[in-house]
């Protein structure tokens, strides 16, 4: 597991940007998220799988635009399609078969994607056919602590009711349509199977993080209602400075022993 975290733009504040956009709790979320993603090296030609609206690439990655992104949510893409500068293309596709030649990409990159996947080997292969030999994937997934680190889970745990805080966790990774919550053990089994090299695995989003993301949800609610109302999360800049301020210690924390979320680099093996 790795056991730092290097910035390629010390200037960037992933978590202003972000808290502009976003969300409170997915705010952080992202934003340290960005730091790992960010620092991703994107040779040409890259694919995004599950690029959403493009916001996050549009923060993420210095290097734009990105050649390919691709989702099964036609609003989303639609969106990314706007977003000036984010991606040369944008296409309606299935990570289960992807509409492009073998060794099409140097470089794949997908942000908390696959997890939501339920024929996961079925992504991984495809990924692993689209790159050339010497190409890089990254990737940001749940880890096996994702249910247990939540606040409530934790809470209910500490009054001995150990079976609402299981119950907590998994109404938590269900509303989240997570299909794969997996310890790095098994997500390295599953990238090794297809024939991937693993050169980078770490965990993220310590307990502490995880808490703090699990209470914004709920201290977040007004902000959804402005979002609704007024189309803006924050309507006034000390709602943004009041969650930077108490968001801030997580996404400047130091890399957690074991983590809600981890980050996994691979490689194609040259022929």
């Amino acid at each position: 597991m790795g056991d730092s975290l290097r910035r390629t733009d010390s200037a960037r504040d992933y978590l202003v940007e972000q808290l502009r956009d976003m969300a409170p709790h997915r705010a952080i979320l992202r934003a340290v998220e960005c730091k790992f993603m960010g620092r991703v090296p994107l040779r040409p030609p890259v694919l995004d799988v599950g690029c959403g609206d493009g916001h996050f690439a549009s923060i993420a990655y210095a290097q734009l635009p990105l050649d390919v992104g691709i989702d099964v949510f036609p609003r989303d893409l639609h969106e990314a399609a706007r977003r000036a500068g984010v991606y040369r293309k944008v296409m309606f596709a299935s990570a289960t078969a992807l509409p492009f030649a073998d060794a099409s990409f140097n470089t794949v990159v997908s942000n908390c994607v696959i997890e939501h996947i339920p024929d996961n080997a079925a992504v991984l292969h495809e990924i692993y056919r689209v790159l050339r030999p010497g190409g890089v994937f990254a990737t940001t997934l749940p880890s096996e602590h994702f249910p247990d680190f939540l606040l409530g889970a934790t809470a209910l745990r500490k009054l001995g009711l150990g079976g609402l805080g299981r119950a907590y966790g998994r109404f938590f990774n269900r509303i989240s349509n997570h299909h794969h919550v997996c310890a790095p053990e098994e997500w390295r089994r599953r990238f090794t199977a297809v024939g991937f090299v693993v050169v980078e695995q770490t965990y993220y989003f310590s307990v502490a993080a995880h808490r703090r993301f699990d209470l914004s949800h709920y201290l977040g609610v007004p902000n959804l209602i402005s979002k609704r109302l007024g189309g803006r999360w924050m309507l006034f800049d000390w709602q943004r400075k009041l969650f930077e301020r108490w968001l801030r210690p997580y996404y400047e924390e130091p890399l957690p022993a074991a983590g809600a979320y981890q980050f996994v680099r691979c490689e194609k093996p040259r022929l």
